[in-house]
């Protein structure tokens, strides 16, 4: 008869063998197997298992599961080499994703990242460092979003962009140095620009010039959106001229246009950018439009540069409505060169962190507005600035949408991955883009709009009718 030992070896080699690994592990970790040498052989085999698989869940950010794996492997047969090793990549990948975020402006972001490090006793000198430039870019952020932009300065006076890089480029070839190094250098611009609009503000403030008061607040809010001396110059300006002849701002190397209160609703043509913000008490009705795809669904499309997300109410300019309980106005999403800033005006959280301040989007965000609206913010197509929000929680938008579009140049509809509009079914692509101030379409495919041949770039107006041989699209006004 076998000794009991062998009988527990035995059962922890099948549990290896049927992909029980917890299973095997938990049975050769019994104190009465470790003195025997086909134990220790076998729990040091686990253990590389086991460490293998930390680092896949690591890679694929299960960092609480990944590192799980690590202390059992270390439990199970020593810190051997391989153990070592990956915790080293997870110490790199850590600090790469720290970097991408600072340099992205999540310095909320990167700083629970830089914490994870910390719980998990992985502090080295580098990421002490990296704590420090995080810190400051976190402080100047949240001193520039509401106007203080000399002690914003003040932060990051001593973060010196070449020894920054320098002391990046030794942790991990990984990380993006510079372009962290952009981002410091441009809230320092940042910094400077707010200074010297506030100078211009108070004296046009002075001479009672409401108009460029008007523009002078609006730019300084753009930079600082909570900025008390900003909204309150603007409030003033707004009190002074009315409604009626109000110049509303588009950030540098845009027109400033004239807008009159009664401004009839736009159609899809125009492709104007309109501001909306938490101190405004009009604005023009949002330019949008609904795109029906049979058999694949209804898309609300807007293509204003600035949207604002809220609850629908009577009379509202509200462009992407949500029936739930939100604030009539809840968020501000502003796309600006290939860029998404989402400013928030009521409770808003992005994966998780409550925001205080206005946060750049990236690829795959979910937002959270108030206590449940749940939407997933993504950028499908790699060169193209379109945005899709698709809804997580169930609620729905009015009129009532399968995902909102935030159209910049296209809009892809197609069979591939990174279509903004996925039609599995379709053979080819249709896509709609901006040309010449109004909306266009092309595709791959044999088309006609309005019952009319499509060859090459064709003009759209409201209610157009897109269809192929196997397939048929709808624009319709809202």
């Amino acid at each position: 008869m076998f000794p009991s030992w062998r009988m527990q070896l035995g059962e922890a080699r099948r549990a290896l063998k049927e992909g029980q690994l917890d299973r095997a592990c938990a049975i050769v970790q019994q104190e009465e197997l470790r003195e025997f040498r086909q134990a220790r052989e076998l729990s040091a085999k686990l253990a590389g298992i086991v460490a293998q698989r930390a680092r896949g869940r690591l890679a694929a950010g299960r960092s609480n599961a990944g590192w799980n794996d690590l202390q059992l492997a270390e439990h199970v047969a020593g810190c051997d080499r391989l153990v070592a090793e990956v915790r080293d990549e997870y110490r790199q990948a850590v600090l790469v994703r720290t970097v991408n975020y600072l340099a992205d402006g999540r310095a909320p972001a990167a700083q629970q990242e830089l914490a994870k490090l910390a719980r998990r006793g992985l502090r080295d000198e580098a990421s002490r460092r990296l704590e420090e430039v995080t810190r400051r870019m976190a402080e100047a952020e949240q001193m520039l979003s509401v106007g203080s932009s000399a002690e914003a300065r003040r932060a990051l006076e001593d973060l010196s962009p070449t020894e920054l890089s320098e002391n990046l480029a030794a942790i991990s070839a990984k990380i993006d140095g510079p372009r962290l190094v952009e981002r410091i250098e441009w809230l320092i611009e940042q910094c400077e620009r707010h200074a010297q609009l506030r100078g211009e503000l108070h004296a046009v403030a002075e001479q009672r010039d409401w108009h460029q008061m008007l523009a002078r607040a609006d730019q300084l809010l753009s930079l600082a959106p909570r900025d008390r001396v900003a909204r309150a110059a603007r409030r003033q300006a707004w009190h002074a001229v009315g409604l009626d002849a109000t110049a509303v701002y588009h950030r540098e190397g845009r027109p400033v246009a004239s807008l009159a209160l009664n401004d009839t609703k736009r159609g899809i043509k125009g492709s104007k950018s309109t501001k909306a913000d938490d101190t405004m008490t009009g604005s023009p009705h949002p330019n949008r439009f609904m795109l029906w795809v049979d058999a694949v669904g209804g898309f609300l499309v807007c293509l204003d540069d600035e949207v604002v997300l809220g609850q629908p109410t009577p009379g509202s300019a509200i462009a992407v409505p949500l029936c739930a309980d939100l604030s009539r106005r809840h968020a501000v999403i502003r796309r600006h060169e290939g860029t998404y800033t989402l400013d928030p005006l009521g409770e808003v959280k992005v994966d998780g962190r409550l925001l205080t301040g206005p946060m750049v989007l990236g690829n795959r965000h979910e937002i959270e507005l108030g206590s449940g609206v749940r939407l997933e913010f993504t950028r499908p197509h790699a060169l193209s600035a379109t945005a899709r929000l698709t809804p997580l929680s169930g609620h729905r938008t009015e009129p009532r949408a399968d995902a909102v579009l935030l159209m910049a140049d296209s809009c892809l509809l197609g069979p591939k991955s990174h279509s903004h509009i996925s039609c599995r079914r379709w053979e080819g692509d249709v896509i709609l883009f901006r040309q010449q101030g109004s909306l266009h379409c092309r595709s791959t495919m044999e088309m006609t709009v309005d019952g009319a041949k499509a060859e090459g770039p064709t003009p759209l107006e409201s209610g157009a009718r897109l269809e192929g041989e196997e397939f048929a699209v709808s624009l319709e006004d809202v």
